[in-house]
């Protein structure tokens, strides 16, 4: 039996889930960092003023606090943002993997295909299912996530998005001609 094209569905496979448990825990992340970074900022802004009496010098411990943690401080509030455009990118990324593998998987492989993405759709069913319950909860971590509105919406949704993402490059796959080439020099 020719096995052509059975890598390319685990490794498929095994980005989609990758990308789905990174933005899960980097989405957790953030919001700790954010909680970390909103407690710490107003205390380190408002140190006050240091004098040295030995050399008659005063150090404003305030300004510095402000130059630095401040500015830090604005970099975490960016953040759900930014990891929210890469999330989405790196989705788009999978589908550009498809039409760049230059893969044409013969179709005993299509069961495979169909069992390793319902396996990815249930994954992210229980992932999307633990977000929301902590996202539902009243605690400091939940009022943040319901602050990344762009990533919880992906998350919340993620059963979704995973789903039309692995019809679209099961599109791509399967119903490619096994003479056509795609991506490259050679389009």
């Amino acid at each position: 039996m020719n096995k052509r094209g059975v890598m390319g569905i685990i490794i498929l496979f095994l980005i989609l889930f990758t990308i789905l448990i990174v933005g899960f825990a980097g989405t957790m992340l953030i919001s700790v960092v954010d909680y970390t970074s909103d407690t710490i900022t107003p205390i380190m802004e408002d140190l006050g003023v240091i004098n040295d009496s030995a050399t008659n010098t005063s150090i404003n411990m305030s300004d510095i606090g402000t130059k630095t943690f401040g500015l830090v401080d604005d970099f975490v509030q960016t953040l759900p943002w930014l990891f929210g455009l890469l999330y989405g990118c790196s989705l788009i990324f999978t589908i550009v993997f498809v039409i760049g593998y230059r893969t044409n998987p013969h179709p005993v492989f299509l069961g495979l295909y169909f069992a390793l993405m319902l396996l990815l759709i249930f994954g992210s069913i229980l992932i999307s299912n633990m977000y929301q319950d902590i996202y539902s909860g009243n605690d400091e971590i939940g009022t943040r996530l319901q602050e990344q509105t762009m990533m919880s919406y992906m998350m919340l949704y993620a059963p979704h998005i995973l789903t039309l993402l692995a019809a679209v490059s099961g599109i791509f796959m399967f119903a490619r001609s096994p003479g056509e080439s795609s991506g490259g020099i050679d389009i």
